[in-house]
């Protein structure tokens, strides 16, 4: 290492600084025009300040930088006020697992003064940097490479030409996927979409892309005609289509992607393959709609304690879409963009060479080679090998695939988890754990004690469980990941709500505490915090907490009146009791999604909670679960959609506006839609018999999930598993183990460290006093990625999402940091609308219009074995017994209806 490099490394340069201040060589006229507009040198120490801090960014020091001058300006502060900002830094940050573990190193270096360490000329602008950085822009890496340090409030932002694309967009996406989503569902049978991928739809990405260019052509098009109301003028075109206008357009249509569970409740109920119910009308759907969409909005607003303002609350989902949209509305190259690390492409070229690049790829293995798509080649060695299907196979199997194609970002301790579930699915398999050998070993469906698909007519009369039926045809039985599954999520329930508020318990406590204060008007919302995104938004008004207190209060009496108004079988205080039980759910499911990307749908409790309460009586458990999976679904994207606006530093006000609106008019869309394909094809739209020749498999899965656990009823399943509700109990003792040993840990390593003698305490600290893996082990997190076992979801999902997640978030993060400021988010924008793009056009051109199947071994490979088999059900460890079923025997069957 040369006396440069070794210097460096010591104070703390990031190969992003060096580059930049090594990366180009500086005329002469350069060098005149710094010192006549900086007012300094190349080799002042204000120049080397500013070195630095635009080397964070990958930008050359004596090139303009844009927004990031004033930062490099307000880096001038005194050693002092560095120090301090540095030291609330750790005290905030010190336990952050979201937090580079090697920068607070390096800080708590730092705070100890220059004469803690070697002597080092750099020790002050390195303070002075690092405290620019956090008090100024954000502490998060990640936040800035997709955010600026500066915020011009002159930009246009609730404009008349935002809102007409954004209600135009919000009315495409509703149309689309409402229609897609049955289309997907006919694709699951299809040779386009396997079963495995998610549903066909139009994304956030894809109308983020035409969003772009349909605002620079208003701006184009438009004349500056407007009006004055109070001082402020509303114009047609008030100027060149803004990033803030292109992220309120972009809030307006991603906040309505939840319509779905309202959707499929009108089908099972209207439709005669399921209910039947003819008094289904257009007044219970939208009334139905309105509450159940505006729940979780009308919640979101007491949420921004928690999960918005705090600096903690990172939401890692929302970054890539903050990045393409700074991309779409760049205007050319971007002042002072130099090369980092040998790539001069810019942010825009980059992005369009991952676009294509994915687009491209993705035609291969979703047309071409198939195989490449369900990549379980283990199983091409021996394709009826049984053994070798269940543990390797992509389809049916466990999916222990080294070699997996699937590539998304996801998290270590969720895949150690993933895999420590999968050995114990298959042990619970081989040991015919609950009768799980006579089925295939990774199946979502319920299935008879013959082996075959549980049929739910027939045990069903007038939408009620027949039991003469009952007793000849006998129970549901699941498979090994199913039964596994479900105890997971009981236990994930119980481990997140304990842990998570535990774990920041004062961060809930200080929540409470504002809150309290506000309602009492002894303070307001901006006033208790001081973080760079709240001080660059306190110049707009503030939402009142009573707005969001009335949509509640609003989507509560709409619930009200649509289960008591119409037939529904639904009691009116099952709003009430969904609601309370949300309450409990939502808080810990926002700070974990927040924190750590982990969502925490609520799906599986509801069912059960349900089925509890309305044994024999499906209708209402289905209505009671969509009620309650809506709530918290609804309140985390309005939570996150208004993070990203904070992010963007959009006004409040107008956020809510947005999101108002277009939920409003969404509902009106897809019920509207509804009728339409209802009256369009009378023999049952969507149906697996109907003209359509769509299956809607999802609509039947949450009807044969309303008759399993409201039908049946969950008390019956627990007889059948009895296991089972004792994972909740078994989640809970392990949150509560976890918080409290995260809350006084560090006073037990205190009390160790001053008691023990040095020898003991070593050894103590060595084995189970250090509290360093509690930073970023949490088991609510960890515990998630067991989760991911029911309907041929496996290993093959996740193998190489940890592979990507340490090259691109740890590897050259560290190593490359101002290529990943500049490119990471680019990228992952990129490939996603990519194959986006390229999905839908495959999908609708080749799958639906010209019908193109290319017929190789290529794309056969997959399926030509045992892997396929099990899919199917049509493969099983066990044969059937001789008597001809197995289970239990007719007398012992589960009768608690």
């Amino acid at each position: 290492m040369t006396e440069r490099s070794a210097r460096s490394a010591r104070s703390g340069f990031s190969q992003g600084a060096q580059d930049s201040v090594g990366a180009a060589s500086t005329t002469a006229e350069q060098r005149a025009l710094l010192a006549d507009d900086k007012g300094s040198s190349i080799h002042s120490p204000a120049f080397t300040l500013r070195a630095r801090i635009l080397g964070e960014y990958g930008h050359h020091p004596l090139q303009d930088a844009g927004p990031l001058e004033t930062l490099a300006d307000r880096a001038d502060m005194s050693d002092d006020e560095a120090v301090g900002i540095l030291l609330n830094a750790i005290k905030e940050h010190d336990k952050d697992p979201n937090f580079s573990q090697a920068t607070m190193r390096r800080i708590k270096e730092l705070v100890r003064g220059p004469s803690a360490l070697a002597p080092d000329p750099q020790w002050s602008n390195e303070c002075k940097a690092q405290a620019a950085m956090i008090r100024y822009h954000s502490p998060y890496a990640e936040v800035r490479a997709v955010t600026d340090p500066v915020d011009d409030a002159d930009v246009p932002v609730e404009t008349l030409r935002a809102y007409l694309l954004g209600i135009i967009l919000m009315g495409a996406v509703t149309s689309l996927n409402t229609t897609m989503d049955a289309m997907s569902n006919y694709l699951r049978l299809s040779t386009v979409f396997s079963t495995n991928n998610p549903g066909l739809s139009i994304g956030t990405t894809v109308m983020q892309l035409v969003l772009a260019p349909c605002g620079r052509f208003l701006a184009w098009v438009l004349p500056d005609w407007g009006i004055t109301i109070r001082g402020k003028r509303i114009s047609l075109n008030p100027g060149p289509w803004s990033v803030k206008e292109q992220t309120l357009a972009t809030i307006m249509f991603s906040v309505v992607q939840g319509a779905a569970s309202t959707y499929y409740v009108y089908l099972v109920q209207r439709l005669p393959q399921y209910y039947n119910q003819s008094w289904v009308s257009w007044g219970y759907e939208i009334t139905l709609a309105l509450s159940v969409q505006f729940l979780g909005f009308g919640f979101a607003g007491l949420l921004r304690r928690i999960a918005i303002y705090p600096t903690t609350m990172l939401w890692p989902s929302v970054l890539p879409t903050l990045a393409l949209n700074g991309v779409l509305c760049q205007k050319g190259r971007t002042r002072g963009e130099q090369p980092v690390h040998g790539w001069h492409v810019s942010r825009r070229e980059f992005f369009l060479v991952a676009c294509t690049g994915m687009f491209l790829w993705w035609w291969i293995p979703n047309l071409v080679f198939r195989g490449l798509r369900a990549f379980n080649w283990i199983t091409w060695i021996a394709p009826q090998n049984f053994e070798l299907a269940v543990v390797t196979g992509f389809y049916g199997g466990m999916g222990f695939n080294p070699m997996a194609t699937r590539a998304d970002p996801s998290e270590i301790q969720q895949y150690a988890s993933r895999v420590l579930a999968g050995l114990i699915i298959i042990a619970l398999y081989w040991t015919n754990f609950a009768w799980s050998a006579y089925l295939p070993i990774n199946a979502y469906e319920a299935f008879s004690n013959t082996g075959e698909h549980y049929n739910v007519s027939r045990i069903i009369t007038d939408s009620h469980v027949d039991l003469d039926k009952y007793k000849t045809y006998g129970p549901a039985y699941f498979s090994a990941s199913n039964v596994f599954s479900q105890g997971a999520w009981f236990a994930w329930y119980g481990m997140v709500v304990f842990s998570v508020l535990i774990k920041h318990w004062p961060l809930l406590r200080k929540c409470a505490a504002g809150q309290w204060a506000t309602l009492c008007g002894r303070s307001t919302l901006y006033g208790e915090y001081d973080d760079a995104q709240t001080r660059y938004i306190r110049k707009f008004p503030e939402v009142p907490e009573w707005w969001f207190l009335l949509v509640l209060a609003i989507s509560i009496a709409f619930g009200i009146a649509a289960v008591t108004a119409w037939p529904s079988a639904t009691p009116w205080w099952t709003i009430l009791a969904v609601l309370g039980i949300s309450i409990v759910f939502v808080v810990p499911s926002q700070i974990l999604s927040a924190v750590a990307n982990t969502s925490v749908p609520t799906t599986v409790l509801f069912r059960t909670i349900s089925g509890v309460w309305f044994a024999g009586r499906p209708e209402a458990a289905m209505i009671t679960t969509v009620f309650g999976s809506a709530f918290n679904t609804g309140a985390s994207q309005y939570v996150m959609d208004q993070k990203m606006a904070l992010y963007a530093k959009l006004p409040p006000r107008a956020v809510f506006r947005a999101q108002l609106i277009a939920v409003l008019l969404q509902c009106f869309v897809f019920v509207g839609l509804l009728h339409w394909m209802l009256h369009k094809y009378d023999d049952g739209a969507l149906c697996e018999s109907g003209s359509s020749h769509y299956i809607c498999f999802d609509t039947s899965l949450l009807y044969a999930n309303s008759i399993m656990y409201g039908g049946l009823g969950v008390p019956n399943l627990f007889k059948l598993y009895p296991l089972l509700p004792w994972c909740f109990l078994l989640g809970a003792v392990v949150g509560i183990a976890y918080g409290v040993i995260y809350r006084c840990a560090p006073a037990i390593h205190r009390w160790a460290e001053r008691r023990c003698p040095t020898k003991v305490y070593d050894r103590l600290h060595a084995t189970c006093v250090s509290v360093s893996w509690m930073e970023w082990f949490d088991p609510a997190v960890s515990w998630s990625g067991a989760l991911n076992w029911t309907g041929g979801n496996n290993l093959s999902y996740a193998t190489n999402k940890v592979v990507l997640s340490f090259l691109f978030m740890y590897h050259i993060k560290r190593r490359y940091p101002a290529w990943w400021s500049k490119y990471n988010y680019i990228l992952e924008a990129g490939f996603d609308a990519g194959a986006a793009c390229a999905a839908i056009i495959i999908t609708l051109v080749f799958d639906f219009a010209i019908h193109i199947d290319l017929a190789w071994w290529g794309n056969t490979v997959s399926q030509a074995g045992v892997d396929w088999q099990l899919w199917n059900g049509n493969a099983s460890l066990l044969p059937i017994p001789d008597k001809g079923f197995f289970g239990l025997p007719p007398e012992q069957y589960p009768m608690n209806f």
